[in-house]
């Protein structure tokens, strides 16, 4: 990675296309630089002045007589390239380029990016941009404030990346109006050779950053992001993201906008929840959980007291409560009996306790006092809102006492008011007590803070390693691509299983009648029948499928139904035969599995309910290729298949931790062979517990890029019966 700090910590600046014309962005990020009182020495470019703003201008940075660390560019297009040629002949080792016009615009601007990208590298400069708004360092010793659009934030400890320009403006305002200190800001634009990743690096490592939140339309490295994600856990500084693009209209502005070209949103769900990434929907959503993560001390536990002066206020907070995973705290005996004493006969003293409408701020404290003795509660949630006989000034000032007096308890307020900007705020910041403007956001920051402590302190997981038949998963690949196809059978698939130690359903293959017949009764009747071709991927839809087949008249009489329905499709099916399974008649829940090749991320694995009606449910979760335990597990958890799965209502429970591993053995086969584009295990029939795993059907298909696409001419030989 090229070192960031020639961008951030810059001893000089030369800014080129600067301008003394009002209204010009040479002419705002010149003056921004100066206003924002930078403890460097800057410098403007542009041959048209001798000066501007009263410092001294030069024709090119070439001219400057002292060494460059950054420069920050914002001339035409074409001249960009020219003005960097310049900048390496300089020893400039950190770019920001402001202008846009490239990769965002199509091919003839793809072209030019692509010819800055490479002299850059050459000259390992640091190039933040193009299409870029700047960057902002509060930190006092640095100052530097080198955008084109916004004055200085007030300084703190939360890093803003936004691909956005626009969006970087609208959080940059959204956070000054609530309080929230900025330690860096950085817009990225186009990534052409700084990402997303290469700043989460710098930020990682930065003292004054605590919290960074992120605005993205695409994610250029996911390994390395999920690399720096992990790095950031271990600083315990959590990453806050909006990742924009779910829909496919947004995921089209998102190429118009910057050229950015954007993957599955589900592999982008599935690497934040592997790597502890809060994504959240709304640029409201990013502050609010910053401020929590930035005011509120961590929480011991998911238990909540809620707090309120109205009835209404105290309902919609358990609500939140249940939505979100907490716990109600149930008070112990003794508080009960306390807050009895403290409040009037008509409040309500279990959790949420209602210290009813004409309470004043000692009545509150004195409730407050006696909840936090409580072992039970780990957090406490205060809601008031105002009424003739409520002086909210007089709460704030109470509950600022209160958090001085006892520090190590959480403590967040979602305090209302008739007035547009109440002066309670101020004490409330001052305290470092972070407030909403209603109840359910408390609880939903509260709760986001409280996943993300657990996921950090979650013990290590290694990727586990089992012992399987890669050498023969490697010859049955082989075979298939030589033969020029994509399409595994499925007695392939099940070959490919097998190897990695899973057990498939009984079966065989054969192609004559007589043999169809010897190959159910080796494995028993009742039976399957289905028809083999890597031409057909869902036998049900032509015909060629038959289940429950009790005795060899029926098997007969499906045979010949199948071939009579294939025959009627008129289609050039290849067809290898026919595959005779045992109709598994176990008492189990289907399954589903299954993988999917995504560009930039690898294998996505897919797993939830199984059977006909998955597409119809969509009960399923996905995770990306590797898993460890928890990931399996937590893809488990994450269907409403799990209540069954782990017994609903007294019945039996089933063997999860047989799913686990199987997730983690598809996991292991998928990283082998990474050119599997496609795999489906739909359905796998889970026993109960200890009884294992049993897949039912499989379909496996490999990626076109690496198998010519030539239609195969290959004469299978029938396999032995005995297998």
């Amino acid at each position: 990675m090229k070192s960031l700090k020639y961008i951030f910590e810059p001893r000089s600046v030369a800014v080129i296309g600067a301008s003394a014309t009002v209204g010009t962005i040479g002419n705002a990020i010149f003056s921004n630089i100066l206003q924002s009182f930078f403890k460097g020495i800057v410098y403007p470019v542009n041959p048209k002045y001798d000066s501007i703003m009263s410092v001294r201008a030069y024709n090119n940075v070439i001219t400057i007589p002292d060494s460059i660390d950054l420069a920050v560019i914002g001339v035409p297009k074409k001249a960009v390239k020219n003005v960097i040629k310049q900048c390496a002949e300089k020893g400039v080792k950190g770019i920001v380029l402001i202008t846009a016009g490239f990769k965002e615009i199509g091919e003839e601007g793809k072209k030019l990016e692509e010819e800055i990208t490479a002299l850059a590298n050459k000259n390992n400069i640091a190039l933040l941009g193009p299409n870029c708004l700047g960057i902002i360092n509060t930190q006092e010793e640095i100052s530097l404030n080198a955008n084109f659009a916004i004055s200085m934030p007030r300084a703190g400890n939360v890093g803003l990346i936004s691909q956005s320009g626009a969006i970087g403006v609208a959080a940059l305002g959204y956070a000054y109006q609530h309080g929230l200190g900025i330690s860096k800001f950085i817009s990225i634009g186009n990534k052409a050779v700084v990402d997303e990743s290469d700043v989460l690096e710098y930020l990682i490592d930065d003292e004054e950053t605590q919290i960074i939140t992120m605005y993205a339309e695409d994610i250029d490295h996911p390994a390395r992001f999920y690399e720096m994600a992990n790095k950031a856990n271990a600083k315990q500084k959590p990453i806050i993201i909006i990742k924009t693009g779910r829909s496919v209209r947004g995921a089209l502005a998102i190429q118009s906008h910057t050229g950015a070209l954007s993957s599955s949103d589900t592999a982008y769900d599935s690497l934040f929840a592997q790597c502890g990434v809060i994504r959240v929907e709304t640029l409201a959503q990013l502050f609010e959980y910053a401020k929590g993560f930035t005011s509120l001390i961590r929480p011991k536990g998911n238990r909540i007291a809620i707090v309120t002066n109205g009835g209404g206020m105290g309902v919609i907070a358990t609500d939140a409560a249940e939505r979100n995973g907490l716990e109600m705290a149930t008070f112990e005996p003794d508080t009960l009996q306390a807050l009895k004493i403290v409040l009037p006969g008509t409040a309500n003293s279990h959790n949420p306790v209602d210290i009813i409408g004409d309470a004043d701020a000692q009545r509150l404290s004195d409730t407050l006092d006696e909840i936090v003795k409580d072992k039970n509660v780990d957090a406490i949630v205060v809601s008031v809102t105002p009424t003739v006989d409520t002086d909210m000034n007089a709460v704030a000032a109470n509950l600022c006492d209160f958090a001085k007096a006892n520090p190590e308890m959480p403590l967040s307020a979602n305090l209302m008011s008739l007035k547009p900007e109440p002066s309670f705020l101020e004490l409330l910041k001052k305290a470092n007590i972070p407030y909403f403007d209603f109840p359910e956001t408390n609880i939903r920051v509260l709760a986001a803070m409280i996943k993300y402590y657990e996921w950090i302190d979650r013990a290590p997981v290694k990727i586990e390693k089992f012992e399987v038949k890669k050498k023969k998963a490697h010859e049955l690949l082989d075979s298939i691509k030589k033969e020029r196809r994509t399409r595994f059978t499925e007695p392939e698939s099940y070959q490919l299983l097998e190897a990695y130690g899973m057990k498939v359903v009984d079966y065989r293959f054969a192609k004559k009648l007589d043999n169809v017949l010897i190959a159910a009764n080796q494995i028993g009747y009742p039976v399957v029948l289905k028809i083999v071709s890597p031409d057909i991927l869902h036998k049900i839809d032509i015909g060629g499928l038959k289940i429950n087949l009790k005795d060899d008249n029926e098997l007969r009489k499906a045979y010949h139904e199948i071939n009579e329905s294939i025959k009627n499709k008129k289609n050039d099916f290849e067809i290898h035969g026919f595959l005779i399974q045992k109709y598994f008649t176990e008492k189990g829940i289907e399954l589903i599995a299954g993988a999917n090749l995504i560009k930039g991320f690898g294998s996505l694995i897919m797993f939830g309910l199984g059977g006909t009606f998955v597409e119809l449910f969509k009960d399923v979760a996905f995770r990306l290729a590797p898993l460890n335990r928890h990931d399996a597990l937590n893809m488990i958890k994450q269907t409403k298949g799990y209540q069954i799965l782990k017994g609903f209502r007294g019945q039996a429970s089933y063997d999860i931790e047989s799913i686990i591993d199987y997730l983690l053995r598809l996991s292991q086969l998928l990283m082998d062979f990474p050119e599997i584009k496609e795999l489906d295990l739909n359905p796998i029939k889970v026993l109960e517990d200890n009884k294992g795993i049993v897949i039912m059907d499989a379909k496996v298909i490999l990626d076109e890029s690496i198998v010519s696409m030539v239609k195969p001419k290959i004469k299978l030989k029938e396999v032995a019966l005995d297998v």
